[in-house]
């Protein structure tokens, strides 16, 4: 008899004031989680508040998806395509959710993982390319 692991995953990646997310359950039968849920935008960096709320309502859907694996894309900390100091203020409220360490996936390791295996879903969006292979990815690891 063969067993199937099941495996729920959360890719993001961080793009300029975007936290895109993917969630997967990995199941036989790969399926996409909240298919709904596409991203979460900060306006304003430098409002409490706003900051205060983006987190709660991230973490809320940490908490809605129960994944086992969560991960982020990593993005270049130095020269001429340096990720933006914004996108390390996104990066540490993602890493503030208590119940699950963060897991980083460098893109030449997604590319290089999805060179011998194929993607077992399309994401909606082709903004959510990445996102949905590092969920795919984390789903079969």
């Amino acid at each position: 008899m063969l067993y199937f692991l099941r495996m729920k995953a959360i890719g993001i990646e961080i793009d300029k004031k975007k936290i895109i997310v993917v969630a997967i359950d990995s199941s036989p039968n790969p399926t996409q989680l909240k298919p709904e849920t596409k991203y979460f935008e900060l306006k304003d960096d430098r409002d409490d508040q706003e900051l205060a709320d983006f987190m709660i309502h991230l973490h809320a859907y940490f908490d809605e998806i129960s994944a086992d694996k969560i991960g982020i894309v990593t993005r270049q900390t130095k020269g001429r395509f340096a990720a933006s100091p914004y996108s390390f203020k996104l990066e540490g409220i993602i890493q503030l959710y208590p119940k699950k360490l963060m897991e980083f996936v460098t893109p030449q390791a997604l590319t290089s993982y999805f060179k011998k295996n194929e993607l077992p879903l399309s994401p909606s969006f082709s903004y959510q390319e990445k996102a949905m292979k590092l969920a795919c990815f984390l789903g079969n690891n």
